[in-house]
């Protein structure tokens, strides 16, 4: 726990950092940890008030539930009563990864992580510094860390330490600097439970990744992207800035609009991301952010082409444009 109430510590990731990181783990305290998508926000996943902190320090709906994170399969398989054809298949191609698998919960699932559900969200992270969080923590704790992106609920995800400081430098007990994210979205989500597999979210393991994984089995995985939030990210407006997000899939219609704005005298900032889809993704979350600083009215951004992980950016987007 930090030494002050409102003061988030900044860990360095050294021995020390693993170790203070782990220390308040162990009492229950809420750590921001760098993982190869974006930064989350960490407790103890089988510590119920621990839990708790992260929705409280989010501002989350408590019914929305949370990924537990795991140091390997093992473990994954602990939390689960039904780690199935398809999860065995995906754990052990994408693991560690950028990959979360719903599944049966087990009876060490707290209702706190699932909402009620019956299923539970597990990931193996490819993060060495979260990797050694998880072994240290599986050495003295449960080993299971709950951690959604820390930042506030809807807004934009964190991808490095010091987002993670300007939005909750109050509100958490720590934060482990392990330094930019390096996929910079989300984890894709695969609904083990249902025939066929659903994609719940998009990220950068494909529908076409999912499927040639899958492809020995003869399952063929499908995509879900509304419905009942039975996982993160569902939730229509998400990954949102203050300023309204304007989208373009060519650059002449957005040099077009820029064109009315200037006209009309209306504010703005613009974001044309980058050729390459897996910069543009990793910088995502930073591009939208430095945009909103600027306070602008609107924050119009050019689309990536529907390849690849270009996909999940575009989910990302219509999200962050959603109304909120």
């Amino acid at each position: 726990m930090s030494d002050k109430a409102g003061v988030c510590l900044e860990l360095r990731d050294d021995v020390a950092g693993i170790d203070q990181a782990t220390e308040i783990l162990c009492a229950g305290g809420t750590v921001a940890l760098p993982s190869e998508t974006v930064y989350g926000l960490g407790a103890d996943a089988t510590n119920a008030l621990a839990v708790q902190k992260i929705f409280s320090a989010k501002n989350r709906p408590t019914g929305h539930p949370l990924i537990i994170h795991v140091e390997n399969i093992d473990s994954a398989r602990f939390f689960s009563n039904d780690f199935n054809v398809v999860a065995e298949t995906l754990a052990s191609t994408f693991w560690p990864g950028p990959l979360t698998l719903l599944v049966k919960r087990s009876s060490k699932v707290i209702d706190e992580i699932t909402g009620g559900r019956e299923t539970v969200a597990l990931r193996v992270p490819a993060n060495e510094t979260f990797q050694k969080v998880l072994h240290a923590f599986s050495q003295v704790g449960s080993g299971a860390i709950a951690a959604p992106s820390a930042n506030k609920y809807g807004s934009v995800s964190p991808t490095t330490a010091q987002h993670v400081l300007s939005d909750m430098g109050n509100l958490i007990d720590a934060v482990l600097d392990g330094g930019n994210c390096v996929v910079g979205i989300e984890s894709t989500i695969v609904d083990c439970t249902v025939d066929p597999p659903a994609i719940l979210r998009q990220g950068a393991i494909t529908l076409e990744l999912v499927n040639s994984a899958l492809r020995h089995t003869g399952v063929v995985a499908t995509e879900e992207f509304t419905g009942e939030s039975r996982a993160p990210g569902m939730k229509l407006s998400h990954y949102a800035p203050v300023a309204t997000v304007k989208l373009f899939e060519n650059k002449d219609a957005l040099a077009s609009y820029e064109e009315q704005c200037v006209l009309n005298e209306l504010s703005f900032a613009t974001i044309l991301g980058h050729e390459d889809r897996e910069l543009y993704a990793r910088n995502l979350y930073s591009l939208l952010r430095e945009a909103d600083a600027l306070q602008p009215k609107e924050i119009l951004v050019l689309l990536p082409e529907p390849i690849d992980i270009g996909v999940a950016i575009r989910d990302r987007l219509f999200k962050a444009a959603a109304p909120h």
